[in-house]
């Protein structure tokens, strides 16, 4: 009897264990909003905010099923006036979902889930593939807005995204092109300098920009922007 007692006791303390490793981060459960974007990979990013538990800019390669994969590019072929898709996931503690990867629900939008976008697949399965990009903000330390962009992609496709440093600041994300894809050759992003003097977003239109990476300069062309936020990041 005392054997059984030391085995229940024993896997109790070890279930235990297992939660509070897995569940490493303070933040509370919540709904972590993405925009979703691209056609041969899909890419996501977080909505950030301020606060927590919203408080990290996060950028993602997913993983769809092929039905989902094709019914997103489809409608992204069909409506080409819309720029933005968002997904709304299930709740989860967003950390953990980063550090320990799993399947989760969501619900995918042509536009803003929160501002009237059209829900067109319910409860579809995400995968969590790549995580390209990965910060807390830290609103306690003054950090100084900058023009660091984060430029990611694959071999037809390119992205950047402005690096959010403190409030207030914002959040976008542009289609781009290069002459070259050599920047991002096995690597998942690089950070590059806009050349503008000031923190400002980037305005959009087939328009050539300069861009310093390393002391190098060259430049890529603004295709579109598939999304800007200044609301949340006041």
């Amino acid at each position: 009897m005392r054997f059984i007692q030391f085995i229940i006791i024993t896997i109790f303390t070890f279930a235990n264990a297992q939660e509070h490793h897995e569940n490493h981060s303070q933040d509370k459960p919540s709904t972590h909003g993405m925009l979703i974007f691209g056609k041969e990979k899909i890419y996501a990013s977080h909505l950030p905010m301020f606060h927590s538990p919203h408080d990290y800019q996060i950028i993602l390669e997913l993983e769809l099923d092929k039905d989902t994969q094709k019914l997103f590019v489809t409608d992204q072929e069909n409506n080409p006036e819309y720029t933005t898709y968002t997904i709304e996931p299930e709740k989860f503690v967003l950390p953990d979902m980063i550090h320990n990867p799993k399947p989760f629900k969501a619900n995918l939008y042509r536009g803003h889930f929160e501002r009237g976008g059209t829900k067109i697949a319910s409860d579809i399965i995400v995968t969590l593939k790549t995580v390209i990009y990965y910060d807390k903000f830290n609103t306690t330390k003054a950090r100084a807005t900058s023009n660091t962009f984060i430029l990611f992609g694959n071999e037809k496709e390119n992205f950047i995204a402005h690096q959010i440093t403190n409030k207030p600041d914002f959040d976008q994300i542009i289609q781009v092109k290069m002459a070259a894809n050599l920047l991002l050759e096995n690597k998942k992003h690089e950070l590059i300098i806009v050349n503008k003097t000031e923190n400002s977003p980037i305005g959009v239109g087939g328009n050539d920009i300069e861009v310093t990476n390393n002391s190098n300069v060259f430049n890529i062309t603004l295709l579109k922007q598939l999304y800007l936020e200044f609301d949340d990041l006041k």
